[in-house]
C-alpha cells in the first residue's frame, strides 16, 4: 500500500521532502514508542486489509519467553496502547480503524489530512 502524503515529512538523515514516507520514517517523525511502533508494524504489514488482534499480540510480546501476559491483560495494554497510538497520528493521515467485532484492525492512510 503506498502512502501519498500531501505535506511530506521530512527524511530524518537527508531532511528531503517525503511524500511516500516508510514505516520507519513515519514511526521516527512522530515519535512512536516501541510498544505503539510494533502495533502500527503489525497494521502496517495488512496494507489495508484486517489484521487480526492475535496476530498484533505476537508482535506486541515477540520477545517475550511466555507470550506475553494472560489474554485480557494483553488485551488491555494493547487498547491502552492504541489509544495513545491513535492520539499520536491523529492529523498524521495515517489512522487504525477496528474492522469489526473479531476481525481485527486496518490501516488507513488519508493523504489530504497529513501534518508536518
Amino acid at each position: 500500500m503506498n502512502m501519498h502524503l500531501s505535506r511530506p515529512i521530512p527524511c530524518p538523515c537527508c531532511k528531503q521532502a517525503v511524500h511516500t514516507p516508510p514505516l520507519e520514517i513515519v514511526i521516527d517523525h512522530y515519535k512512536v514508542p516501541a510498544l505503539q511502533s510494533r502495533i502500527l508494524g503489525a497494521v502496517w504489514k495488512g496494507k489495508g486489509q484486517p489484521v487480526p488482534t492475535e496476530r498484533i499480540f505476537d508482535v506486541m510480546y515477540a520477545d517475550d519467553p511466555d507470550g506475553g501476559p494472560a489474554p485480557q491483560t494483553m488485551y488491555r495494554a494493547f487498547k491502552v496502547a492504541l489509544f495513545h497510538l491513535r492520539q499520536r497520528l491523529k492529523g498524521s493521515g495515517v489512522s487504525i480503524e477496528n474492522v469489526g467485532y473479531r476481525r481485527g484492525y486496518r490501516l488507513v492512510l488519508k493523504p489530504n489530512e497529513a501534518r508536518v
